[in-house]
């Protein structure tokens, strides 16, 4: 499986606010220039975390975005959920009972079960790792040394 480059900059882009030291609201063009990439492509992320309730995003002067969530209540399965979002990532499209049309309908239905299921617990396992790290433990610790 291949992750969106977005899934990345989502992850950078929610650290940066987190380490935010004014903890005001960072505006989208200087978030954008921080990571090299337009100021129309990244609303694009922003829109996807505020619809998720990950972020709020205010227009105006004084306006930017800030977390809605403690980075340690931000799990990366929430940040993946928002990025790449919440369909399966296998499914039936009924390309088997069109390719195989001649064999015995019940094997085709095993089989296909079979390897969906493989897929199915592959992503119920990927998912519960992603949801057993937060943003807070992807961070780094400002106050701690390093030589």
């Amino acid at each position: 499986m291949k992750l969106k480059n977005s899934m990345e900059q989502a992850i950078c882009l929610l650290i940066m606010i987190a380490h935010s030291d004014e903890k005001a609201p960072l505006k989208s063009y200087n978030i954008s220039k921080s990571l090299g990439v337009s100021d129309s492509y990244l609303k694009k992320i922003i829109r996807q975390l505020v619809v998720a309730g990950l972020i709020t995003s205010e227009a105006g002067k004084k306006g930017g975005v800030s977390l809605k969530k403690n980075p340690d209540k931000i799990t990366l399965l929430d940040i993946f959920e928002a990025i790449e979002g919440k369909e399966p990532f296998a499914r039936a499209t009924g390309l088997v009972e069109r390719v195989f049309s001649n064999e015995l309908k019940e094997v085709k239905e095993q089989k296909q079960a079979m390897i969906l299921e493989a897929f199915n617990q592959a992503e119920k396992s990927y998912k519960e790792k992603l949801k057993k790290i937060t943003l807070q433990m992807a961070m780094v610790d400002r106050n701690k040394k390093t030589y």
